[in-house]
């Protein structure tokens, strides 16, 4: 598939020039092959005051509404012309002209490229990342070994063989598994990512109990395989709290059948994954 260079610049809030401390608050991206330009901005006041403590919630309101207001200008001027063509050269001077270094509350910390394939996907990636802050989340860490997964999957030729699943039922319980591989619409095997490297050791057991609580119950309504695999980010450490954690919940997991192979392992990975 085709890939698009695309430029983009995060919105930086800067309130007090004389401490030059900023706040991440937005991304604008531009991809001129396509035309496809796009911001965002945070909506969530509280966590700009609650760094700035002393600031007037409304100093950021303003400034972001005004700052839409130019964003939405330069959107107009990119329209695609009736003729479908794209000017690529006035797309590149107004994003250059937009993201020149400014003495403004709203100022960008550089122009940077990235190549995409979906541009619209990629933008949403980059605000979670910059702006959202995914990466501090377990349903992140577990998109990433999700994507690791996937990747070993189809270096080995088996991705087309598994898919999203919801297994179990509608009326008493169910649960969504990333890779599924289905036979004559029955799910025959299950590979399941689970983060267990939390810096906080409840957040192991949590985060493990929950996910044996799911096979647990699917188990016992009989809308589970046989054949489950979990790909487990370990703790790097062999001792202490979050490995006494994490070997609390493997050991469960082991007793309720399931097959438990660190992320890193892929030939293990993928000799489960192969169908026999």
């Amino acid at each position: 598939m085709k890939k698009f260079a695309c430029q983009y610049a995060i919105v930086r809030f800067l309130p007090y020039l004389e401490t030059g401390e900023f706040a991440n608050v937005g991304i604008v991206m531009l991809c001129p092959d396509t035309g496809f330009f796009e911001f965002k901005l945070l909506t969530r006041i509280r966590r700009i005051t609650a760094f700035f403590e002393e600031l007037d919630a409304g100093i950021y309101r303003r400034a972001a509404t005004d700052f839409k207001l130019e964003l939405k200008r330069i959107r107009q001027w990119l329209e695609v012309r009736q003729d479908g063509a794209i000017d690529v050269e006035l797309a590149r001077h107004l994003f250059g002209e937009l993201t020149r270094p400014r003495e403004a509350l709203m100022r960008f910390d550089g122009v940077r490229v990235v190549l995409a394939e979906d541009p619209v996907q990629q933008f949403e990636e980059l605000f979670g990342h910059y702006v959202a802050r995914n990466f501090a989340t377990k349903a992140y860490q577990e998109q990433l070994l999700e994507k690791d997964v996937r990747r070993v999957l189809t270096d080995a030729k088996l991705d087309k063989l598994f898919r999203p699943e919801t297994l179990g039922n509608t009326a008493e319980y169910h649960a969504k598994f990333p890779f599924v591989h289905m036979e004559n619409e029955q799910p025959v095997k299950v590979i399941k990512p689970l983060h267990l490297a939390h810096e906080d050791p409840v957040q192991i057991y949590d985060h493990g109990w929950a996910w044996l609580g799911k096979i647990t119950k699917l188990q016992a309504l009989k809308q589970l395989p046989g054949e489950v695999l979990f790909a487990v980010q370990e703790p790097a450490e062999t001792t202490g709290e979050r490995f006494a954690m994490y070997q609390e919940i493997t050991t469960q997991l082991t007793a309720r059948g399931v097959q438990i192979v660190p992320t890193t392992h892929n030939d293990e990975i993928v000799r489960f994954a192969k169908i026999h």
